[in-house]
């Protein structure tokens, strides 16, 4: 259980912003007696409203700005990692502090802006809640990050709520709580990420999936939460109010919203996603005002001509320029086709005359008046001079039977020079078969079902050759089902049960009824066990790490979580080294828990 709840709060603690600022009042602890150090970050925790035990640490999550990059190869520790948990002050029980440097290892390029995430770590080691993600550079460092303890929207899983976090004596604008839109739409933060501005987060917000630590879609998940529910619930928005809402949470004109719609991107987005949008500029609510420059393509124009003859293709620059300012827009080189020949009379050339023996040839060739190109030249028959044909006559003739047709060739040769003329193959009708008397075809048709008719061909074949004259379908009527009961098997902590249930002994289909109605699948008969055989840590796996735990509550250590229910494995009623074994050989693939149940016949 420790191990899933782990990975669902890495989904959403992953990236996280918070409501947007104005004056900010800090009500952070008071650092007299407390000199912070250059190298190191702090967290003042008592503002956040956190149950904190004597035992409780805070634990420093960065990640983002130039990491894991050629200018800077340092990789940021996954969440979760123990270096992360910080230490509290001497003197101020409520502040946390972390050297990044000294203790990760990190590396940081001044000026460039990196993240930061705070989260409560319950003794000894459970994540238990976070804050929102907080920018920072190497300015921040001797500097204490505080909650005024509101809780802000999740812009990663908006179901969830995190801590708002500033940095005390920095302006929230420089360095403050991410700047975002949310799954849903709304709007969060205060701080723009560097090298974007509002209207960027917009036109990004429409065109991209936002692969940020977690894939989400952007508009798509937002138009789907807040204009496809039910319209008489408290979440609805029109797709003109979440649009506005957006906009105004930026501070965007509505000649922002159409000047973002307009981008390529954004177009491109939406026509590939296949989804639309309804917001309308008449219609919007939001202040008008200057929108980033667009191109407005004039009529295009030819340059660089050259003109095309009856030998060589031609060609020209298609070139658009914008009708405001002048700027070249598009240049696309075409092509002029060549013009086109003017053909001459054919003549002949090469010709061969034809005789009674043998035909005739010429080639019939065309050239261009103008430059005397050849155009075609194609190869002409002159048929051969006419056969005189002489009578009929039969060669080759084979004689028809009861199982072959008969043949013969129908020749004719002229009588002038005795070249066979033609020769066309003839055909002797069959002699007539003498039919028997009807028999199954056992390799044919099919039985029948419970529930579905079947089918046997009934053949009648020639006496004389054997050859099949005619071929008769016969119906089998189905038989129905016979059902037998199956009683439950209940589930045990570890093992699968399975529901009561009606099983045919003739094609081993499964029923929820005796009467056949319900056909059900072995999958869904399953009474799941309660937990994962040899589990013994919960965390949904059955694994080496397991056996660790449990060597460990053998010898009496203190482990994190233990499921005592899942470590008698054996099946004998004690929890022992004898479990252990039999999980190494399970691990080992040495043995199954079904050939050990088998062996020793323990009810698990």
């Amino acid at each position: 259980m420790f191990k899933k709840f782990l990975s669902l709060l890495l989904a959403v603690m992953m990236v996280v912003s918070v409501m947007a600022v104005g004056v900010v009042t800090s009500n952070a602890a008071t650092t007299d007696g407390f000199t912070p150090e250059s190298s190191k970050i702090y967290f003042d925790v008592d503002g956040t409203g956190w149950t904190m035990g004597a035992k409780d640490k805070i634990a420093f999550y960065m990640a983002g700005g130039d990491f894991d990059t050629e200018a800077n190869p340092t990789k940021p520790l996954a969440w979760g990692a123990s270096k992360l948990i910080g230490t509290a002050t001497a003197n101020e029980s409520g502040i946390f502090e972390i050297d990044p440097v000294a203790k990760l290892g990190y590396q940081f390029t001044p000026g460039v802006q990196y993240k930061i995430i705070f989260a409560q770590i319950i003794a000894p080691r459970n994540w238990g809640a976070q804050t929102c993600s907080l920018f920072f550079t190497t300015d921040c460092f001797g500097h204490v990050a505080y909650s005024d303890g509101t809780e802000m929207e999740n812009d990663v899983d908006s179901t969830k709520k995190t801590k708002t976090v500033y940095w005390r004596d920095i302006d929230p604008e420089e360095n403050g709580p991410v700047l975002a839109i949310t799954s849903i739409g709304n709007v969060v933060g205060s701080c723009v990420e560097q090298g974007k501005t509002k209207y960027s987060l917009f036109v990004e917000f429409l065109s991209e999936a936002k692969v940020d630590f977690q894939n989400k879609t952007c508009y798509e998940n937002a138009h789907k939460y807040k204009c496809e529910i039910d319209p008489s619930s408290a979440g609805y928005k029109s797709e003109q109010k979440l649009i506005d809402d957006i906009g105004a949470g930026l501070g965007l004109t509505k000649d922002d919203i159409k000047a973002a719609f307009e981008e390529d991107a954004v177009k491109t987005y939406f026509e590939t996603a296949g989804i639309s949008c309804a917001w309308s500029y008449d219609d919007s609510v939001l202040p008008a005002g200057s929108t980033p420059h667009t191109h407005t393509p004039g009529e295009a124009v030819r340059e660089n001509e050259v003109p095309a003859t009856c030998k060589a293709e031609g060609s020209y620059d298609e070139v658009v320029y914008c009708t405001e300012c002048g700027e070249e827009i598009s240049r696309e080189t075409k092509t002029i086709d060549k013009l086109a020949h003017t053909p001459g009379e054919a003549v002949r050339e090469n010709e061969v005359p034809a005789t009674c023996k043998a035909e005739g040839s010429y080639d019939e060739v065309v050239y261009c008046t103008e430059c005397n190109e050849e155009l075609s030249r194609e190869t002409k028959t002159i048929d051969k001079l006419a056969h005189t044909p002489g009578e009929a006559v039969r060669e080759n003739e084979v004689p028809a039977t009861c199982k072959a047709e008969g043949s013969y060739d129908e020749v004719v040769y002229c009588t002038e020079c005795g070249d066979e003329i033609s020769r066309t193959p003839k055909t002797i009708d069959k002699l007539a078969h003498t039919p028997g008397e009807p028999e199954q075809d056992m390799m044919a048709g099919y039985p029948a079902t419970c529930t579905e008719d079947g089918l046997k061909v009934m053949v009648t074949r020639c006496t004389e050759c054997g050859e099949e004259l005619d071929r008769q379908d016969v119906t089998i009527k189905a038989e129905g089902h016979k059902l037998n009961f199956v009683p439950e098997v209940p589930a045990t902590n570890i093992k699968d049960g399975m529901k009561a249930h009606y099983e045919c002994e003739n094609c081993d289909k499964l029923f929820a009824d005796a009467d056949g109605a319900e056909e059900v699948t072995a999958e869904s008969l399953v009474i799941p066990a309660q937990f994962v055989r040899g589990d013994v840590n919960n965390d949904g796996v059955f694994d080496a790490t397991d056996v660790t735990t449990l060597q460990r509550v053998l010898v009496e250590i203190e482990v994190p979580v233990y499921n005592e229910l899942v470590a008698d494995v054996t099946g004998d009623g004690e929890i022992d080294a004898v479990d252990v074994t039999l999980m190494q050989r399970v691990l080992a693939e040495m043995i199954t828990w079904k050939d050990w149940d088998a062996k020793h016949q323990q009810p698990v």
